[in-house]
């Protein structure tokens, strides 16, 4: 896989939240855990030689690691803090090229008392999967090197770090930062986080992302996007994009920050409280509907005002701007 020529920091800090995966309950000393075909399921590290094109995986606590290598095979490799009966181990189970990972043997009540386990599994990285379900209770989740059409990746409490192609991303976490590093074109990306930064990194032409933060910061670098939108409800907007089409971003509280190197042919600007600033091209043919309460309007721009529109060059390009409780800056790229 190329490496991107653009990078984006990843930003650290979780905390923990409470178990919850389909098939368990309970916490985490005991609890049920059960999947349908747990007979045919194999316990412990395992290499497999058969080609796999689709990956569900199920991971109650610890981190899971996935990771493209120059490799003919796939290998599951689970470690412990303490050695683990056939029950406490990974569970796998391959059929009709899809491998099936479970965190441990299907139980109505399995005891994990003082064990913590990690997970690492290592793909053939020319090998393209069809899809790839994560899902992590608690723990980060980290892909590396991978290729997928689709995409989707749960997390309760843990830090997502992915940095791989897919044409599909739909990630969810409920507690834990979001990293992503999306490399090639992609027809979409759709991400929700409760509590925690977001920071997209999308190298190649993406068709429609959709970003909702309730809690945290959002920054996004995009090459060519045709739909962005982002809504915070606490947290700030960081956005630098090359190209993007139609632009929406709202933030409740917190300010915005955009950068863009060619105008929208729309864009809708609203921030509660914050302020917005944008750093727009030199030549920018462009009409802004300003409605600001409680705040100032400051451009380099020679904008010809006429009612609530500021008109520049031949006015073809829209954008509404909406500020309550904050100045709205503009300022020459």
């Amino acid at each position: 896989m190329k490496k991107s020529k653009m990078t984006a920091a990843f930003l650290a800090a979780v905390l923990p939240a409470s178990l919850c995966l389909t098939g368990c309950f309970g916490f985490m000393n005991s609890f049920g855990y059960t999947y349908e075909n747990a007979d045919k399921y194999t316990a412990g590290n395992r290499e497999i030689t058969e080609k796999i094109t689709a990956i569900n995986l199920d991971y109650v606590s610890g981190d899971v690691t996935v990771k493209g290598s120059d490799t003919d095979t796939v290998k599951v490799d689970e470690t412990s803090n303490k050695p683990l009966d056939e029950e406490h181990k990974v569970h796998t189970w391959v059929n009709d090229g899809i491998l099936y990972v479970r965190y441990c043997a299907s139980s109505n009540m399995i005891s994990f008392n003082n064990i913590s386990k990690d997970l690492e599994i290592t793909l053939p990285e020319s090998q393209a999967l069809d899809s790839f379900i994560i899902k992590v209770s608690s723990g980060d989740t980290t892909i590396r090197n991978t290729t997928t059409d689709s995409l989707n990746v749960h997390s309760s409490s843990g830090n997502m770090n992915l940095e791989l192609s897919a044409s599909t991303i739909e990630l969810k976490a409920s507690s834990g930062n979001i990293f992503l590093n999306q490399d090639g074109k992609c027809d979409s990306v759709d991400v929700h986080s409760s509590s925690g930064n977001v920071a997209l990194n999308l190298c190649g032409a993406c068709d429609k992302t959709k970003i909702h933060a309730s809690s945290g910061s959002v920054d996004v670098k995009a090459t060519k996007i045709n739909d962005l939108d982002v809504d915070v409800s606490s947290g700030d907007i960081t956005i630098y994009a090359e190209d993007a089409k139609n632009l929406t971003t709202k933030a409740s509280s917190g300010k915005s920050d955009i950068s863009l190197v060619k105008i929208p042919e729309k864009s809708k600007i609203s921030c509660s409280s914050g302020g917005i600033v944008l750093r727009l091209p030199e030549v920018s043919d462009l009409t802004i509907t300003a409605s600001i309460t409680s705040g100032d309007f400051d451009s380099e721009f020679p904008f010809i005002k006429d009612g609530k529109n500021y008109i520049c060059g031949d006015g073809s390009n829209s954008m509404e701007i909406h500020a309550t409780s904050g100045d709205v800056k503009i300022f020459k790229k």
